[in-house]
């Protein structure tokens, strides 16, 4: 979330302040602590990081500076002394915001950021016995987990942030962008957290967001593991409910100026169904949903100098998934009613289905003084690779064949260079980067696909008094695929000299259309559905456009900190899908329909939509062994204007009707969150809960996470367990039995999908 961390230490006499600042890889640094309150002073680290100062109690705010690094406040109230241990990033590390701060307890820090932000650590994931990216992210109320072919554990699962639209919302690696050009977003259904030190949430534009404007959403920034600056070891073990286990190790270090962290990862699981016998298509089948993963991490840094370091990563996951069970389900019956799950009761759908997906990022750079200021480059290659494998599909056809059930390979190449310039009541930083991608899936095209942008921006932010902090920026974006976008963000946080801030911020984003949106296939390639309409791409789709507006309060009260966030996106020229309405497929002469495509549907620009809403989160401590928080979010995404031709969102493929709430996002999310350690003996409770008209289709619904464990030394031994309420859980999709949506045409019938049911994981961990 921020390029800085803190944690807040023992008193060390009178009036004294004192601390050490040291880089991410744990190198100490020469920086300048500046502070300002009832006095001001001023003071240097020296060659191991320490700093001292001699202050008079009250409140303060302390910025601290160092070359080749981002900068870093927060505001600290002295009484009888405090210590201030701060990490700082460097410039171009990847982070999602370049105004840092530093936070005194990080959970109560009162938010500084112009716009909503999350972080979730790695002590938080291990709490939480989280082995996957997305148990983390279902914690969030503004993150909607959508999966578009089901809900059992190795279905995908996409994200996104405020809204409907997955594509309107980044997922990087270390700033490195991961959505590919078919579908627009990642699937994270098994990305696993053991090659990660936290990840980052940040929701909407902000005026310190990094390199571009597509982010209608936000974004989501996993971190990778960094070296540290002593030599630490971890291996981990689990077993659990399924027949599941896992087994992770890293390391990570310096060996003089060598840094280095490495980390792999092996996971296999059964599934909650497995080996389970039913007919389809009048063949005896067995359907699964067990999968097979492994991941791996190489991340390196070299220090040429204090200020000049290079940067070499390089990461891969790898999996294979069944995804028969989450993709046949049981047939309707002939009245109507739903069809048996017995064994060996007919099935429908897919049939037996293999999905494998690979990940490949590398980044190199390099942070370099240039004048007075650092130079950071970057160039990043990825690929997203999905093959799957259906045996039996020419005995049966899928049944809704999403975009998320094609083979393909999506490759992106990135090269960024960026100038900052810091001090400790200033930044200003001016960059650019260049983007190529290409998308090859024969299943759905003729040809590789490719697109190119180039962007250029320009930032700055200052103090305006010792209370006011403005930012802003400008970004000029030039993509192959639509004409170029001029964007800008602008911010403003103000103190209000009592352990509360006020923030408001404004900016304009965009969404490029998909290369997938774009192409268009001759009429003879195009599948027809039940009504003979063929689904097909269109050249003329223009890019999205967005306005939106933040405003935020945040006071701390000793031990409690409240927050509030207010926004607006007023999204301009939506994407959505045009459908003949009243299609049917013509008959011969015996007046038997004929399966051949009649008309076409595609996606078009049209009319307009609002997201706006907020969240209430309420933090607080008790003692020193508890810790609680929670959280209630509101999101309401609806279209303003719609032309009567607009029959289906490409994301929900559910009518639309204006001024109703998109379906698959629920107007109400609700989290509570509980930390206790002491003692060696540790704990975490994760409640969500969610309102109805939500991603499964079901009503309203809340599931429980916990873990509870114990360590000695550099052994520790953790219970946790998920869903443990078994809420809206089973074995198979059930057709037609979801909540209906309301549409001018009548209550619309949708799928109830399913989570998994209760599971537990011991996991045994040695550092």
């Amino acid at each position: 979330m921020f390029p800085v961390s803190v944690v807040l230490a023992a008193a060390i006499g009178c009036c004294g302040v004192s601390g050490t600042i040291r880089s991410a890889d744990g190198v100490p640094l020469r920086a300048h602590v500046h502070v300002a309150g009832p006095a001001n002073a001023d003071a240097e680290s020296d060659a191991r990081g320490a700093f001292t100062l001699t202050l008079g109690p009250g409140a303060y705010r302390v910025t601290i500076t160092a070359p080749g690094y981002t900068a870093a406040e927060t505001d600290v109230v002295v009484h009888d002394g405090e210590r201030i241990d701060a990490t700082l990033e460097p410039v171009g590390a990847g982070r999602l915001r370049q105004i840092g701060r530093v936070t005194v307890d990080g959970r109560l820090a009162v938010p500084r950021t112009m716009v909503p932000t999350r972080d979730v650590s790695r002590a938080d994931l291990d709490a939480s016995g989280y082995d996957r990216v997305v148990d983390a992210l279902g914690d969030i109320p503004s993150v909607t987990l959508t999966r578009p072919d089901g809900g059992a554990a190795v279905a995908p699962t996409v994200i996104s942030l405020r809204g409907p639209d997955p594509s309107e919302t980044r997922v990087a690696l270390d700033g490195q962008p991961l959505n590919n050009t078919n579908t627009g977003d990642l699937d994270l259904a098994l990305f696993p957290t053991a090659v990660l030190s936290g990840l980052e949430v940040s929701e909407g534009l902000g005026p310190e967001d990094d390199r571009g404007s597509d982010t209608i959403g936000g974004e989501v920034n996993l971190l990778s593991l960094r070296p540290t600056a002593t030599p630490q070891g971890m291996l981990r073990l689990s077993t659990g409910s399924f027949n599941t286990s896992t087994v992770e190790l890293n390391a990570t270090g310096h060996v003089s100026r060598l840094g280095y962290a490495l980390a792999a990862g092996d996971g296999h699981s059964d599934g909650y169904v497995h080996d389970y016998p039913v007919s389809f298509g009048g063949v005896p089948i067995r359907l699964g949903s067990g999968f097979a993963a492994s991941t791996a991490l190489v991340n390196v840094t070299y220090d040429l100098t204090p200020r000049a370091t290079l940067r070499v990563r390089t990461f891969t996951a790898d999996d294979v998934r069944d995804e028969s069970a989450a993709q046949t389900v049981p047939a309707l019956q002939a009245n109507g009613l739903p069809g048996s799950d017995a064994p060996g009761s007919v099935f429908s759908g897919s049939g037996p289905q293999t999905r494998s997906q690979s990940i490949r990022a590398t980044l190199i750079g390099a942070t370099l003084p240039l004048g007075a200021g650092s130079l950071s480059f970057t160039t990043t290659r990825s690929s997203i690779g999905t093959s799957l494998d259906r045996p039996l599909a020419t005995i049966v056809q899928p049944d809704g064949v999403t975009p998320y059930d094609f083979s393909l390979i999506d490759r992106l190449v990135i090269t960024t260079f960026e100038w900052t310039h810091a001090t400790a009541t200033s930044s200003v930083s001016a960059g650019g980067q260049a983007r190529t991608e290409s998308l090859t899936s024969p299943d759905q095209f003729n040809e590789t696909l490719a697109e190119h942008a180039d962007v250029a921006w320009l930032r700055a932010s200052t103090d305006v008094g010792p209370r006011v902090r403005i930012a802003g920026g400008i970004v000029e974006s030039k993509w192959s695929t639509f004409a170029a976008s001029t964007d800008g963000r602008l911010g403003v946080s103000v103190d209000d000299g009592a352990n509360g801030a006020f923030r408001f911020a404004v900016g304009t984003g965009f969404r490029a259309p998909l290369l997938a949106e774009r192409y268009t296939l001759p009429l003879a390639d195009l599948a027809p559905d039940q009504n003979c309409v063929g689904v097909n791409g269109n050249p003329n789709e223009r890019a999205e456009h967005a306005t939106e507006y933040e405003l935020g309060y945040g006071k701390r009260f000793g031990a409690t900190t409240l927050d509030a966030t207010l926004y607006r996106t007023n999204l301009r020229d939506p994407i959505e899908n045009f459908y003949p309405l009243g299609a049917t497929c013509p008959t011969n002469a015996q007046g038997v329909p004929i399966s051949t495509v009649a008309a076409q549907s595609f996606p078009i620009n049209v009319g307009s939509v609002v997201y706006q809403g907020g969240t209430l989160l309420l933090s607080r401590r008790f003692g020193e062994a508890w810790f609680a928080s929670a959280e209630y979010g509101v999101n309401a995404a609806y279209p303003t204007q719609l032309p009567d031709v607009v029959a289906a969102n490409p994301t929900s493929g559910s009518n639309l009707v204006v001024g109703e709430q998109f379906a698959g996002i629920p107007l109400q999310e609700f989290s509570l969150a509980m930390r206790y350690a002491r003692a060696g003996v540790h704990g975490a409770l994760n409640l969500t809960a969610t309102s109805a008209n939500n991603w499964l289709g079901q009503g309203r619904f809340a599931t429980l996470d916990a873990a509870v464990g114990k360590r000695w030394n550099h052994v520790d031994l953790t219970l946790a367990g998920t869903n443990l309420t078994s809420a809206v859980s089973g074995r198979f999709t059930r057709l037609n039995l979801g909540t209906p949506y309301p549409t001018p045409f009548g209550l619309e019938s949708r799928d109830a999908l399913v989570l998994d049911p209760a599971a537990l994981r011991l996991i045994l961990t040695l550092r």
